[in-house]
């Protein structure tokens, strides 16, 4: 049976091993990095969002881990932001509002080039993050005149990989949805384990992934939209190609 592992927060992952598993396939998740919320952070975000004129979440992370602290406020007359159709269906969701998002692409680049983002001077901007992360947002923001102020609100944390299964059995594809689980999982994997994940088939949701396998050697990579049933397709029409 076709074995294929997700790396994505398990909180994340349950809809896409649902979707993985729908077409026959042994799917399971692959532990490489978890989010730990951060109190102090968190009590902190009612108050800068309701000081805020936008709000911009960076990622279903973000959302997942502010939005318990945000639930019982009224977010109405502030504009509501993030990347990703299936970030901004969960958001809208949530709050009951239209959340601003690109349609053609899913990065901080693709909403910056929107017109609603062409003209914020003098707007205040909250970017609900984790520790680090990119600066183009809140750099480009600033630039264009925006008042940007940050909510670091969770931290990722290793996770702990089965790597004795790994090797007994190492996975047909893996499904690794963000540049930051690349990092992680050629680390957590050692050195040793290199010329596996060197060989092994990759499906992400954005070229910047892509970039970051190809890196680290991974020459077999799957590039689809971002969201769930696009990954699952890529990579059903990439066994159909290669049976």
């Amino acid at each position: 049976m076709t074995r294929v592992l997700a790396a994505r927060p398990l909180a994340q992952c349950a809809g896409l091993l649902g979707k993985l598993r729908a077409e026959g396939w042994q799917a399971e998740h692959l532990p490489l990095m978890e989010i730990e919320p951060l109190p102090a952070g968190l009590a902190a975000l009612p108050r800068q969002a309701e000081q805020a004129d936008a709000l911009f979440w960076v990622s279903p992370s973000a959302i997942d881990a502010a939005w318990p602290a945000l639930a019982g406020m009224d977010l109405s007359g502030k504009r509501l932001a993030c990347v990703g159709a299936a970030s901004a269906k969960r958001l809208a969701d949530l709050s009951g509002q239209p959340v601003l998002h690109p349609a053609a692409g899913s990065d901080s680049e693709a909403l910056l080039a929107l017109p609603e983002l062409a003209g914020v001077s003098g707007q205040r901007w909250l970017i609900v993050r984790g520790e680090g992360g990119r600066a183009l947002l809140a750099d480009t923001l600033a630039a264009r005149g925006a008042r940007v102020e940050a909510a670091e609100v969770y931290r990722r944390v290793d996770g702990a990989p089965d790597w004795a299964a790994f090797d007994a059995a190492p996975p047909d594809a893996i499904v690794i949805t963000s540049g930051e689980m690349v990092e992680q999982l050629f680390r957590l994997a050692g050195p040793r384990r290199m010329g596996t994940l060197q060989c092994l088939l990759y499906c992400v949701p954005h070229p910047r992934i892509a970039e970051r396998l190809d890196a680290f050697g991974a020459t077999r990579i799957v590039t689809t939209r971002a969201d769930d049933a696009a990954l699952v397709a890529g990579l059903k029409e990439w066994f159909r190609r290669h049976p």
